[in-house]
């Protein structure tokens, strides 16, 4: 017996044997879905192959010296599996040389030619360490009579799913790009069952299989169903509309969807029509899980209470960086850290950072998750905040999803960008609520007014500007660009109003819980209907649940427009239709800000020749047009490869740079896949987070830090410190440690000094420039 674990607390062994076969098993199961479990099977049996070796029976049971990973237990099943298929047709050839890639990769994924046009896969799969002694105990896992029926079934299914695959496009570096994730689909259900029954036996628990959630579907239906009834006492045309959007979302659901728009205005209620439309689709097909996807914590912290209240805290997992700082029992957090790699509740809340992680990230743990994505309603809310660079990655794996995972997309906006004309194939019927112009008519609280002068206003004239629109409403939000510019504008409206109204500066300077504290303050001052003027940035458009009489937002997009006008007048209270004005400032610091500084053009230009609603559907697919018009060639995004400039588009599909390095025709199992992934980030990793003494806790921690403690010490107090945490540029942090604010410990951990550098008006008190930061 070959041994492939033992157990710490008892000294158990599992066999290689044992654990190759609930290996095989699990992923088996975990593919079911996409019509590959042979495939699976094939993979989970042969995965640990290279363990079936007295040098690795030795190193596990501690007989010999050899260190953590200096054996390659991989490469020996996938030789195996290409030797298997030597003889064969080169379709079935292509079939096992997919699946071995990803026995070789089950710990971490590979760029399959490296950056010298080096064949990674032909120099693992010409390995010979101890090759014979392995193939003279391979039956201990893979019985000689079941290899040829095995190869057979398995590499069939792979066959058929490319040629599903290559029935969407024609197109060569799309369909090298849809091999590339089917490889990525059958390595995380590897990934995921060799973890689960590791972890199950070192534990000496069981995993179980996962359920039929047609009871939870039913209940969620009848919870919802009854919210719904309570709401049908309100007859005002708003009430009205939204029952009438949300009727429409559930009755789409009677037929399979694969990737639909829902578009829906602010206000509209589209969290619970779409969750309705989910719940439906799930019940009706059988499906196994639902997804909410939001880019901003204020969304998601918000529509996360509404989903778990209809799904259950015990059927939900709410995903995302600041959740892990929250809880303090080790217990808790290790099954948290459990269920956040492995995905398997029915019901998830996470972030777009998370969403799009688990597709291109080269995390394992990020990997690991992607198969739970079959046979689910993945929900992605304000779907215009994907990153422009990540539209065709986007696109494309969307239709992935849809077509090989059995997945139902469904984008979510009341500002929806063109992604159908750039990759991603939509439902021939693909707008849920079919024709939503009355929507719009009924929820129409609000008037876009262009205010805009030749040069700009000054400081000054845009202070009195808002001075007299506030006058005039009773209250005032604005809405600026950047951090600096807020600054400069809460002073200047502090002098001006200071005795008139409650003035409240809002600024990603701010740490998470100052800032959620400042937006409590500014509801409760808006729910007493006090005189209230708030100056921020756009950290407030997307979903924070704000409500006032007045606008007033600093040109950039149209669509920050629309958003803007989604915190004024939210359900009508002020019975009528309420401005929102666009004004521009003369002499405005974007000179890292490319992207709304093409906006701002493409804005400005709309307004110049169009009399038209700047909130209507049309002017809006406008703007988006425009604007993917003048990104077309940086959606694909743009990378360095070394010296090359190249895309992750062309890295995660033909790779075609470095086969010219290597002077040989492209094939198309080559991508380069821990490259892209880690290259890839939706955050701007160009900042810096430093943890800000915000209150006696947050001074607590960092006094932790200052000590003596180890590196295991130092990552606890981080999760907890991330509520405490600001990103600043570059430039903001030169400046503090100019200054002499910002300390590092020994673990590399910055954090300012003292509370002088840290304010309740400004949070930071040095300026950078603002940029929404989506959160992890």
């Amino acid at each position: 017996m070959f041994t492939a674990h033992i157990r710490e607390n008892d000294k158990k062994v599992q066999s290689v044997r044992e654990h190759s076969r609930s290996v095989s098993v699990l992923a088996a199961e975990f593919l079911r879905t996409a019509s590959l479990s042979e495939v699976g099977r094939l993979a989970g049996l042969l995965h640990d192959a290279g363990k079936l070796r007295k040098v690795f029976d030795d190193y596990i049971n501690k007989r010999n010296n050899m260190k953590r990973g200096s054996i390659d237990h991989s490469y020996a099943g996938a030789r195996y599996l290409k030797e298997l298929a030597a003889d064969t047709d080169p379709m079935t050839k292509a079939a096992a040389d997919g699946i071995a890639h990803t026995i070789l990769s089950h710990h971490g994924i590979s760029d399959w030619l490296d950056a010298d046009g080096c064949d990674e896969y032909a120099r693992r799969t010409s390995k010979n360490d101890d090759y014979d002694e392995v193939l003279s105990n391979i039956s201990e896992v893979f019985p000689e009579k079941d290899a040829a029926p095995m190869l057979e079934k398995a590499t069939a299914e792979w066959i058929n799913a490319v040629k599903s695959l290559n029935s969407i496009s024609k197109d060569k570096t799309e369909a090298a790009f849809y091999i590339g994730m089917l490889e990525r689909l059958i390595q995380s259900a590897l990934i995921d069952a060799d973890r689960t029954d590791t972890s199950d036996f070192m534990s000496g628990r069981e995993t179980q299989s996962e359920p039929d959630y047609s009871a939870l579907w039913e209940t969620m239906d009848e919870r919802m169903n009854e919210k719904l009834a309570a709401f049908s006492e309100l007859t005002d045309s708003i009430s009205r509309q939204r029952r009438s959007i949300s009727d429409r979302c559930a009755e789409f659901a009677q037929h399979r969807t694969g990737a639909c728009r829902l578009i829906v205005p602010t206000g509209g209620g589209k969290t619970l029509s779409s969750l309705r439309f989910a719940v439906k689709q799930c019940k009706k097909y059988g499906l196994k899980k639902i997804v909410y996807v939001a880019p901003f914590m204020s969304i998601l912290e918000q529509n996360s209470d509404v989903i778990s209240e209809f799904a259950g805290t015990e059927n939900f997992l709410e995903h995302h960086s600041n959740m892990m700082s929250g809880i303090d029992n080790k217990v808790e957090l290790d099954n948290y850290q459990l269920f956040t790699e492995r995905w398997d509740k029915p019901v998830i809340a996470t972030t777009m950072v998370q969403f799009l992680n688990t597709l291109f990230s080269a995390k394992t743990s990020s990997v690991r998750r992607m198969h739970r994505l079959c046979d689910s309603v993945i929900i992605i809310d304000e779907v215009q905040s994907v990153p422009i660079r990540c539209t065709d990655l986007f696109s494309l794996a969307v239709n992935f999803l849809v077509k090989q995972c059995g997945a139902s997309a469904v984008l979510c906006s009341a500002t929806q960008p063109p992604f159908e004309k750039h990759k991603l194939i939509l439902d021939e019927q693909s707008d849920m609520t079919g024709d939503y112009s009355k929507d719009f008519e009924v929820f129409k609280r609000t008037a876009i007014i262009p205010e805009l002068k030749q040069y700009g206003y000054e400081i000054g004239e845009s202070a009195d500007f808002c001075c007299e629109k506030f006058r005039e409403n009773g209250d005032l939000l604005l809405i600026v660009n950047t951090k600096a510019q807020a600054k400069k504008m809460y002073a200047e409206l502090k002098e001006r109003l200071g005795n008139e109204a409650c003035l409240i500066h809002l600024s990603t300077n701010m740490c998470p819980v100052h800032r959620k504290k400042r937006i409590g303050t500014l509801k409760r001052f808006l729910r007493r209907k006090m005189p209230v003027v708030c100056v921020t940035t756009q950290l407030i458009e997307a979903g924070v649940d704000i409500s006032f009489s007045c606008v007033i937002r600093a040109i950039a997009g149209l669509d920050n427009a629309a958003q803007a006008a989604g915190r004024c007048n939210r359900s009508d209270e002020f019975g009528r239709i309420c401005p929102v004005y666009i004004i521009n400032f003369k002499a405005e610091e974007l000179r890292h800000l490319e992207e709304i500084k093409s906006a701002q053009i493409i804005s400005q230009n709309i307004i110049s020749n169009t009399d038209a609603d700047l909130l209507s559907v049309d002017i809006q697919t406008k703007y988006f047009n425009m604007l993917f018009q003048r990104y077309k060639d940086e959606l694909s995004y743009k990378v360095k490869d070394g010296d090359n400039d190249t895309t992750l588009l062309e890295l995660l599909s033909t790779d075609k740079d470095r086969w010219k390095v290597k002077k040989s025709t492209e094939k198309f199992l080559s991508q380069a896949f821990m490259t892209a992934g880690t290259l890839f980030e939706v955050i701007d990793s160009r900042t810096k987070s430093i943890i800000v003494p915000y209150n006696k806790k947050a001074k607590a921690i960092i006094a932790e830090l200052e000590s003596d403690i180890s590196p295991s010490e130092a990552v606890e107090l981080l999760r907890k410190a991330q509520k405490y945490t600001v990103s600043v540029y570059a430039s903001a942090e030169k400046k503090l440690i100019e200054k002499g604010a910002l300390s590092m410990n020994q673990s590399g951990i910055f954090y300012l000094k003292d509370r002088s550098f840290y304010n309740n008006e400004f949070g930071v008190t040095l300026e950078g420039a603002e940029q929404e930061v989506l959160i992890y």
